[in-house]
């Protein structure tokens, strides 16, 4: 932790990550990365599937961002979750 109390983003320590992406994607899709979580929620405007996941270092978030862009998917949001 920073000085400021929040995780240091930087650092090549596991994070838990939730993901925004638009549209709706399957159960089949969270075999990219073990443990990963998703839930789709659909609004009166958009559909989107909320991706939880941890992971390892800024180089494994890199290739998970790489591996939504191959399937074509539009990132709504990156943000990290404070564990509990």
């Amino acid at each position: 932790m920073t000085s400021t109390g929040r995780a240091d983003l930087y650092s090549d320590t596991p994070m838990l990550y939730e993901i925004r992406i638009r549209g709706a994607f399957d159960e089949t899709w969270c075999d990219l990365t073990e443990g990963m979580t998703l839930e789709v929620v659909r609004g009166e405007d958009q559909t989107v599937t909320v991706i939880h996941v941890v992971v390892q270092d800024q180089a494994a978030l890199a290739g998970l961002m790489d591996a939504l862009f191959g399937l074509g998917a539009t990132v709504l949001s990156v943000t990290t979750v404070e564990p509990t």
